[in-house]
């Protein structure tokens, strides 16, 4: 660890830190919560997920994602102030955690990151507006419900849009200063002294922290969310009720999701920065650590940052001294600090949120929907060459719009929408691959199968095949890119044997590959009537042979065939050759031939059958 590393780290560590507290603090007031619960968490959770995490370099905290699924929740009860109902977080942001826990002990987290990019961009503008709309109530008066009027609503914008013009402006000046302080932490300067200096010094005022949710010593710390004190007290009575608990368990199972889908969307932002690859399911155990201990201490839980981890790599940090930094930073700031966190405007807030929103938004969206919609003609003159299928860019604007509307969906609703209609998608599209090819000769007819074989294709299987005017035997010829899915096809496949067999006929399923055949065997006793054979051992499966690093293949048939074997796993210089009755496998481990993928890969069929040779990328079979 050198030293320009170590400073580097800790003043982005530092920077960072002041730009990630007023985002938890508007967090707070988006989740219908004082702004202490969203501090508390944001340095627990930081810390933790910092520390132990799978993927250095990206910064955790309290989020817009968990504060939008908790703000569906808790209801309003006037800026910094907690909603009815927040008792009911902290046991769900354990659940959260827990449950975070289970998806990286089961490994689940992989299936997280094979979301649709229709899905993942409808997440991230519906993410944008509810962030966005929530940043107008500030702007409203709380008993009315109408907007603040006259010179308070006027000093307001004023604040707002001069936090705004500073965030988004000063860091692109040609000055070193304003890319090493946060522009964020120059907003809030700017808003403080424009409040204190100019609108109180003319007989006005805009609402501070101080106003909505002062910070005390007796809020500087966290404990346990079931333990009484004069400035922090809760109803826990509803915590065992069948409706409170029905409130945990959803909103526990909502947190879980979207805070899983956002960090490991932002593990591979970060990744693109690094190249290095990370490791997800400790990214979500170490988060799921972090809620269950932020749930418990009182905080409102949280996960990646996409933005501030962004900034972080683009600033060069790519260890995990610099967000582990910006960790105590914050809890530094809230322990021993708070009381010049009070003088922040609120208005300024907004501003800063409503830059983030503008930021988080993804604008090359709205081309590329019209352009899905629009004739070619129409396009040609807008200059429109964004196509994607049209279904694609429905995915993007249902999911953006049941982010928020109608009431009671929320992100997590939007994503599950989202995804079941990306899979229908891809069943219906997948159906019209799969073909089938007939030829007859000798008595001997066969169907050539190409395509997946699932669902939507077996009832298309069914009707192509006819036992009645079929000869008496009969061959299904799978092609290396067919295989079995579902329970629908083996079904189909036990159907037609059985019909067959019972008009005096034989058919055969030929050519399966292993993975098919392991899924007839695990269910042989629903398939006593279909008759198959695996296909020979296909090598086309093979990713390459690195030298001293674990360098023969570990799954797919060769893999399964060299490890029944008894190929040695570790790599030498000599070429390994094993004789197992008739099959013989040649891998050549010369130094050479490692750097890169395998290529030239043959079965040696004429001059010695069941021979499989890997070898040079660059040398002759």
């Amino acid at each position: 660890m050198s030293t320009e590393y170590v400073i580097r780290e800790v003043l982005l560590g530092i920077t960072i830190c002041f730009a990630q507290i007023p985002e938890s603090v508007a967090f707070a007031f988006m989740a219908n919560i004082k702004p202490p619960i969203a501090l508390h968490a944001a340095w627990i959770v930081g810390f933790i997920c910092s520390a132990f995490g799978g993927r250095p370099g990206m910064v955790n905290g309290a989020t817009g994602a968990f504060a939008a699924i908790v703000g569906t929740f808790i209801p309003p009860a006037g800026t910094g102030n907690n909603g009815e109902g927040v008792e009911l977080l902290f046991p769900s942001v354990m659940l959260a955690g827990l449950l975070m826990v289970l998806v990286s002990v089961t490994k689940l987290s992989r299936f997280i990151t094979l979301l649709p990019s229709p899905v993942m961009l409808g997440f991230c503008n519906g993410l944008a507006i509810v962030i966005g709309l929530s940043q107008l109530h500030p702007f409203e008066d709380h008993e009315t419900h109408h907007w603040k009027e006259g010179s308070e609503m006027m000093w307001m914008l004023i604040i707002c849009f001069t936090a705004m013009i500073i965030m988004e402006c000063l860091p692109k000046l040609p000055f070193r200063i304003f890319k090493v302080i946060p522009s964020s932490l120059l907003a809030i300067i700017s808003a403080i002294v424009l409040e204190f200096a100019v609108v109180r010094n003319v007989g006005s005022r805009t609402a501070t922290i101080r106003d909505v949710s002062e910070f005390t010593l007796d809020t500087a710390f966290p404990i346990p969310f079931f333990i009484s004190t004069e400035a922090v007290s809760y109803d826990l009575s509803s915590i065992l009720t069948a409706n409170g608990i029905s409130k945990i368990v959803i909103q526990g199972i909502f947190l879980c999701l979207v805070g899983s889908i956002e960090s490991l969307m932002t593990a591979e932002v970060v990744e693109s920065f690094t190249k290095e690859p990370g490791d997800g399911n400790r990214t979500v155990l170490a988060m799921g650590g972090a809620n269950l201990l932020s749930g418990f201490l009182g905080g409102m839980g949280g996960n990646a940052m996409i933005g501030l981890s962004t900034v972080n790599c683009l600033n060069g940090g790519k260890g995990r001294l610099g967000p582990c930094v910006t960790a105590l930073g914050i809890m530094a700031c809230v322990m021993g600090a708070y009381p010049l966190l009070n003088f922040i405007p609120v208005a300024a807030l907004a501003g800063i949120m409503l830059v983030v929103v503008f930021h988080t938004f993804k604008w090359f969206t709205i081309p590329m929907i019209l352009a899905a919609f629009l004739p070619r003609s129409l396009r040609n003159k807008l200059s429109l060459q964004r196509k994607v299928p049209r279904i694609d860019a429905i995915v993007i604007i249902i999911v953006t719009i049941l982010c928020k509307w109608p009431a009671g969906t929320n992100i997590a609703v939007a994503v599950g929408v989202g995804v079941a209609i990306c899979s229908m998608s891809y069943a219906w599209n997948s159906a019209d691959t799969f073909e089938v090819i007939v030829s007859e000769e000798d008595g001997m007819k066969t169907y050539f199968i190409h395509g997946p074989f699932f669902f939507t294709s077996a009832n298309r299987f069914l009707k192509m095949l006819n036992a009645d005017t079929d000869p008496d035997q009969v061959e299904v010829v799978f092609s290396e890119a067919t295989s079995l899915f579902d329970y629908s096809a083996m079904q189909a496949m036990n159907k037609i044997s059985a019909e067959y067999k019972s008009k005096g006929k034989q058919i055969l399923f030929k050519s399966l590959c292993s993975k098919s055949t392991k899924l007839l065997m695990k269910a042989q006793h629903l398939m006593s009537e279909t008759e198959y054979t695996e296909r020979d051992m296909e090598v086309t499966d093979l990713k390459g042979v690195e030298y001293g690093l674990g360098d023969l293949p570990q799954g797919g048939e060769l893999g399964d065939a060299l490890e029944k074997f008894g190929v040695p796993r570790s790599g030498s210089k000599q070429s390994t050759m094993v004789n197992h009755d008739d099959l013989t496998v040649v891998v050549g481990n010369e130094v050479d031939c490692l750097k890169a993928p395998t290529k030239s890969v043959s079965r040696m069929a004429k001059k010695s059958p069941g021979c499989i040779m890997v070898c040079p990328c660059t040398g002759g079979v």
